[in-house]
């Protein structure tokens, strides 16, 4: 059963479980692409509640997000979905269907073409406000070091909410 949730209900929970991942997912045309993320945030801006996630330029992900301007994030907080994490992390949607590969299931959601995970139990969908790409002058050292060595940039997309819900 799905019950909507205020964008922040679950905020603890998500973080708590962004560290080990959670999938992005968005979808242009026929084509579906999730993504492992271990990083993004929560908030609220422009009046808005805004979820902001980091998508490297070289991702199959940047390529269809760029033209659809929405994602879902969806989260598992009961399950353990290493093998599937893992997968979504580290495999290009450009050379495997991810989905079929994982045993995933895109679900529709609420309000977007963009499906959502089944298998997880906190989602978010998201339609882009503002996108930014980071500027490597402005990051500190030894962020650039750790991070950026091969410029391989991330671009912050700065989604609205539009629906929250859990899978109870």
């Amino acid at each position: 059963m799905i019950k909507n949730i205020s964008y922040n209900d679950y905020s603890d929970q998500m973080l708590g479980q962004l560290v080990k991942g959670a999938f992005m997912t968005t979808k242009y045309g026929d084509i579906i692409n999730t993504m492992t993320i271990g990083w993004g945030t929560i908030g609220f801006m422009w009046r808005r509640p805004i979820y902001t996630v980091a998508v490297r330029l070289s991702r199959y992900t940047y390529d269809l997000i760029e033209k659809s301007k929405e994602f879902t994030v969806s989260v598992p907080l009961k399950s353990n979905m290493k093998r599937e994490l893992l997968i979504c992390g580290t495999k290009s949607g450009r050379d495997v269907d991810k989905l079929q590969e994982c045993n995933l299931s895109a679900q529709k959601g609420q309000y977007l073409e963009t499906p959502i995970i089944g298998e997880c139990d906190l989602h978010y969908e998201c339609k882009v406000v503002h996108q930014q790409i980071l500027e490597p002058a402005l990051l500190e050292k030894d962020i650039i070091e750790t991070n950026y060595k091969n410029n391989d940039i991330h671009v912050m997309y700065y989604g609205e909410i539009v629906a929250s819900y859990i899978n109870e």
